[in-house]
């Protein structure tokens, strides 16, 4: 078996890369269009943005994405003690990001984006008013409650 010494020893030894990072994406954001912040323009794109990092044993590689129209834009944050593993750190992070994206970009419409967002305000009002519904029900539970040990006889004192 042995240890991470060992392991990497007999990596460099191989002729390969000491370390073995793993490509994490950190946060997304696939909302292509925002029909309620933009000033009347529906159609008005913005990009798809990703954030994520390839992990080192004493840091990380840093990298932000963006995506629109089929171009992406890449900015990449590292140490020059990383430089060997750029390549396979920008690799995995694109790969991971057409991996887990939903959909492609040109399948997204303002129809079906109106129709979410509805569903989503009726799916709020149905949900705050499960939550009175509910505080009700606790209010009532405990009132029950503290009729019950008061008759009793059972006090907190």
């Amino acid at each position: 078996m042995g240890n991470l010494a060992d392991k990497r020893r007999l990596r460099e030894e191989a002729g390969e890369k000491i370390y073995k990072g793993n490509t994490v994406i950190s946060d997304k954001d696939e909302m292509m269009f925002i029909p309620f912040i933009q000033s009347g323009n529906p159609d008005e794109e913005r990009p798809w943005l990703y954030k994520g990092y390839y992990q080192m044993p004493d840091g990380a590689i840093n990298m932000e994405l963006k995506r629109l129209k089929g171009h992406i834009e890449l900015k990449v944050d590292s140490i020059d003690n990383y430089r060997e593993y750029i390549g396979e750190a920008v690799g995995g992070f694109i790969k991971k990001i057409y991996e887990q994206s939903p959909h492609d970009a040109k399948t997204i419409s303002m129809e079906k984006h109106e129709t979410e967002v509805d569903l989503l305000k009726k799916e709020i009002i149905r949900l705050k008013l499960d939550a009175e519904n509910a505080n009700k029900v606790r209010e009532e539970a405990k009132a029950v409650l503290e009729s019950m040990t008061q008759q009793r006889g059972m006090t907190k004192e």
